[in-house]
């Protein structure tokens, strides 16, 4: 019965990959692309501000994906249209503040100048939520429908 469940697991994580990880990726691709190629980061600093909206928007889709093939699989049972707000802006929220730490992480191991001061920061964080915010907003007729999962 556990092996079921494993397996149930694996597919509903592969499904997730594979409907919805391209966009966060293409993002993070375009980052390193833009940093190591093109130096914008030097050559335009306030480029971090943008960047941080259009990855909180990435990462939005893409744990509103994870959501929506949770609910095909029938993981999460009939919750309400405001879970799924809390839930993908919550996600949002944390992979915000996991970058954050690996900007600081990189910062002092590396040598990067990532994180200048704590405005920068804040900054940053406000943007991936606000980018998190657009996306639920601009999305919300497509929100999952309450009373049956969408397939």
């Amino acid at each position: 019965m556990l092996r079921l469940t494993q397996i149930k697991i694996l597919s509903w994580f592969v499904a997730s990959l594979q409907a919805t990880a391209w966009a966060p990726i293409v993002v993070f691709c375009f980052h390193l692309f833009a940093m190591l190629v093109l130096d914008i980061y030097a050559r335009v600093p306030d480029f971090d501000i943008p960047m941080h909206f259009v990855g909180g928007v990435a990462i939005a889709y893409f744990f509103g994906g994870c959501y929506r093939t949770a609910l095909a699989f029938e993981f999460l049972g009939q919750p309400g249209k405001a879970v799924y707000a809390v839930v993908v802006l919550g996600m949002t929220a944390l992979a915000a503040v996991v970058w954050e730490f690996a900007e600081f992480i990189a910062d002092q191991t590396l040598g990067t100048y990532t994180q200048p001061g704590l405005p920068d920061t804040l900054l940053d964080l406000l943007m991936g939520l606000l980018g998190g915010i657009v996306f639920l907003v601009l999305h919300y007729r497509r929100w999952p429908p309450i009373d049956s999962p969408s397939k």
